[in-house]
């Protein structure tokens, strides 16, 4: 009998290992981290930019808002996105980067985004010189669903995509804010393409102070089987311009 994707298990690593739920040699680890500008006390999800995710397949573009992000330019020369399909499978494509021109992928089966990385740059140390963004359609078209901001260098969303056929488990997660405090909440949607899942909350309400953080193990890992979409979201107590930052740690396999 199968687990209900919106009734996550607590299931301990080390047995899932002796009973194969993972394998031990194609488990792989991960962060997801992310800030967020916050302003009102209703709940936000941590993510850096906008990001609106698509759900069904089709061929992207990608542009940077500087001509310096470009292969022969000082900035991000070049990009690494890691996505997912329509069926929940996790794929990987490095973009050559051409300033503000547009650049379509390469891949036609863009559905929803795990991250964007700057992977390589014309400066030693340095990054993205201008805000870098992926759109909807080819050649700069429709609307930009996820960006890197301007020098951040990756997309800083605080959300993990389990693919279909894996289990995830989480061990950690941290929260906190620069000006104001608030609660975060560890969410998860079970299958991301399913248009009649419920946001429900997962784990643990964690309660940060003003400026400083909390941290939390799970002492019994959070298993997710796939597919399924987790992310952070933050309720502040006070409706002042703010920073809030909060990121969570898993293995999956």
């Amino acid at each position: 009998m199968g687990v209900l994707q919106n009734n996550p298990v607590v299931e301990d690593i080390a047995w899932a290992l002796a009973f194969g739920t993972i394998s031990d040699g194609t488990t792989i680890s991960g962060r997801a981290q992310g800030y967020t500008a916050t302003s009102a006390t209703t709940g936000k999800a941590i993510r850096a930019t906008t990001y609106t995710p698509q759900g069904a397949n089709a061929q992207r573009s990608v542009s940077s808002s500087n001509a310096a992000d470009s292969s022969a330019g000082t900035g991000a020369q070049q990009i690494t996105i890691n996505y997912l399909d329509a069926s929940v499978a996790l794929h990987s494509e490095i973009v050559t980067m051409n300033g503000t021109t547009a650049v379509n992928t390469v891949g036609t089966n863009y559905a929803f985004i795990e991250n964007m990385i700057v992977s390589q740059v014309g400066t030693q140390g340095g990054g993205n010189t201008g805000a870098i963004s992926l759109f909807t359609a080819t050649a700069g078209g429709g609307t930009a669903w996820a960006s890197i901001a301007a020098s951040d260098g990756m997309t800083f969303y605080a959300h993990h995509y389990v693919p279909a056929g894996v289990s995830c488990y989480l061990l950690s997660m941290t929260c906190g804010g620069t000006i104001v405090a608030g609660q975060t909440n560890l969410n998860h949607s079970g299958n991301p393409t399913s248009t009649n899942s419920p946001q429900l909350q997962i784990g643990m309400t964690l309660v940060h102070l003003a400026g400083s953080s909390f941290d939390h193990d799970f002492e019994v890992p959070l298993a997710l089987p796939g597919p399924d979409l987790v992310w952070l979201v933050e309720r502040p107590t006070a409706a002042t311009a703010s920073t809030a930052v909060a990121g969570f740690e898993y293995v999956q396999g």
